[in-house]
């Protein structure tokens, strides 16, 4: 009897460059994790008496060094094994978002870039976000996942709120992981406005997340109770966080994007069903309204008399729009100076003050004030970015807008996933009508996410870069990804070390010294702005204290200086009293425009 031996397969290393086997364009679990952190923790994290940059320069770490490994991991993979290999994928919108990384990029050319730091901190921000969307449109792609980073937001801003409670009672002194703003309800956050868009944000998840539970616990009876409860106590708490910041366009903002999610359930949702138990999370967040409305009248509990007072004044003072039309008008006297090429990103703060005398012009009535913002991303993209950025984020906008009201036309049905990310990216567009979301990294970062993951679904395929037919266009996209990451990581690095070189100098009393480290920190182009205006500072106290009239000269030069790379309200004042104290009637002549208004109501 003859046996008969199998064939046995030889086995095919899927990494072998000789091999046709796909690999993936990031492993799996380096993405997620990664990704999860960029998303999650952000928030919650702050700086410290440590740095120099108490707030911001961790956030930034903690988001975009996650992104910069993903980029470094996935563009390795990319331009050695190509597109095929990968079935890496680019649609239209993620080319345009390139094609602007392009256009920041030369921007220069034709703008005058006056803060080197605060330019090169921009486009690393905006390379960043691109970096995230077309990872996320190629790699995010499980329902479970998503619901993991949902939590990590939902508990992030719960955790946010109980500090926010604790500071508004200046109780934070013994907790070192608290910021030291006592008497500010945000959290970690760092900024009201912030602290209240990142408390919607968590709401509407939060409400989004009953409804998907609801579904799968349909699927496993009494599997996800637990956790259907337990996300309503959060939901409770980020709700209360939410009322208490008083923020009006964080909730609004949390309120237009659950109702997104009402019409995207209804027209394409799984269960109508689910309609019933978004309302019922819905009523969870209008009850702790009811609660801190009435907590605040009866006990003096909460911020309601605030929110009561901040709510009506919008209601009356509707044409004011929170105190904004002044700035919006400022900005329009921006844009009108440089409708073409726009002023350069982050260069909105440098021509503030002129374009508010443009507007002044119109309108006599004004009030002097200086701000960084224009509190109204899509004016102040216009501003920063010209006509061709404008004319991208337009027919992006409207892209993606016709794609969704299209997907509601045909009851094409959506996924939990895309449900969400439909009402994130209108909760996220109409909150930047008011505010500044595009400016802080540690929330915008889930844009990407949620635009990649709607784009994926609705986008059409004709809109799809065939990056299969253009290997060596993908190679070179993968090289781009890896030296801009390494190119990041160095610069973040860099100017870490001038961050606690400033910090250094600020703790020690020794002129000498403090001017040494301070120079050292100059020579670090993320943090050269920051050192100017420390340096200013430093001869500014130099020369009060020497009165030497030699020592004032040398302070009034660098107080210029540091006005033009990193323009503030305050060293304006001491440019112009400076000048004043030195005689120096041609400085007092150049700035007294600027301050005109200001000083005419100071008296």
């Amino acid at each position: 009897m003859k046996t008969i031996k199998a064939k046995q397969r030889k086995y095919e290393n899927p990494w072998d460059l000789k091999s046709d086997k796909t690999v993936p364009l990031v492993p799996q679990f380096i993405f997620f994790f990664l990704m999860l952190v960029s998303l999650m923790l952000p928030n919650l994290i702050f700086s410290g008496v440590s740095w120099y940059d108490t707030l911001h320069i961790m956030k930034w770490a903690w988001t975009m060094v996650p992104v910069a490994l993903i980029s470094i991991t996935g563009g390795v993979i990319l331009a050695v094994y190509g597109t095929k290999r990968t079935d890496f994928r680019l649609d239209a919108f993620g080319a345009a978002w390139f094609a602007l990384v392009i256009y920041v990029s030369i921007q220069p050319l034709w703008v005058n870039i006056t803060g080197l730091s605060t330019y090169t901190k921009e486009w690393f921000f905006f390379a960043t976000l691109f970096t995230a969307y077309v990872f996320c449109y190629n790699l995010f792609n499980g329902e479970k996942m998503l619901r993991i980073a949902l939590w990590g937001s939902i508990v992030n801003a719960s955790l946010n709120t109980v500090f926010a409670e604790i500071l508004i009672r200046n109780l934070n002194e013994p907790f070192w992981f608290i910021m030291n703003v006592p008497g500010n309800y945000i959290g970690n956050t760092g900024q009201q406005e912030m602290f209240g868009l990142w408390l919607g944000i968590a709401v509407m998840n939060g409400i989004f997340l009953h409804t998907a539970y609801y579904a799968l616990n349909k699927e496993n009876p009494g599997k996800f109770t637990a956790v259907r409860r337990a996300n309503i106590f959060f939901l409770a708490v980020n709700a209360w966080g939410l009322w208490n910041s008083t923020t009006r366009g964080g909730m609004i903002a949390m309120v237009l994007g659950v109702i997104v999610m009402a019409l995207s359930i209804y027209r394409c949702g799984k269960s109508k069903r689910l309609i019933d138990e978004l309302a019922a999370a819905a009523a969870v967040a209008a009850l702790i309204l009811i609660v801190t409305i009435t907590a605040g009248k009866l006990f003096d509990v909460g911020r309601a008399s605030s929110l009561v007072q901040k709510t009506g004044d919008m209601a009356v003072n509707f044409t004011k729009i929170g105190n904004r039309d002044q700035i919006w008008k400022s900005t329009f006297g921006v844009i009108k100076q440089y409708p073409v090429g726009g002023v350069g990103i982050g260069h909105y703060k440098w021509h503030y003050l002129n374009g508010q005398r443009e507007a002044m012009n119109t309108d006599p009535d004004m009030r002097w004030q200086f701000t960084y913002w224009a509190h109204n991303e899509y004016l102040q993209w216009q501003a920063e970015f010209g006509v061709f950025g404008t004319f991208v984020l337009l027919v992006g906008g409207l892209l993606w807008l016709g794609c969704y009201i299209n997907t509601l036309r045909q009851k094409k049905p959506m996924s939990d996933s895309v449900i969400w990310a439909c009402s994130f990216v209108f909760l996220i567009g109409f909150d930047a009508i008011f505010s500044r979301p595009f400016h802080r990294i540690e929330i915008i970062i889930w844009l990407p996410l949620a635009l990649a993951i709607s784009n994926r679904f609705f986008m059409p395929k004709r809109l799809r870069i065939p990056m299969e037919k253009i290997e060596a266009a993908g190679r070179i996209l993968g090289v781009l990804f890896v030296g801009t990451a390494l190119l990041g990581l160095a610069y973040l690095l860099d100017g870490c070390i001038a961050d606690k070189r400033m910090r250094a100098a600020t703790l020690t009393n020794n002129a000498q010294l403090q001017r040494a480290l301070i120079e050292k920190a100059r020579e670090s182009i993320m943090e050269r702005d920051e050192a100017e205006v420390l340096l200013a500072k430093h001869l500014l106290v130099v020369a009060n204290s020497t009165k030497n009239p030699e020592d004032m000269k040398a302070a009034e030069l660098q107080l210029i200086k540091a006005y033009q790379v990193r323009p503030e309200a305050k060293q304006l004042v001491d440019i112009y009293n400076t000048a004043i104290r030195l005689n120096d009637e041609e400085t007092r002549k150049k700035y007294y425009p600027l301050l005109e208004r200001a000083i005419s109501d100071q008296k």
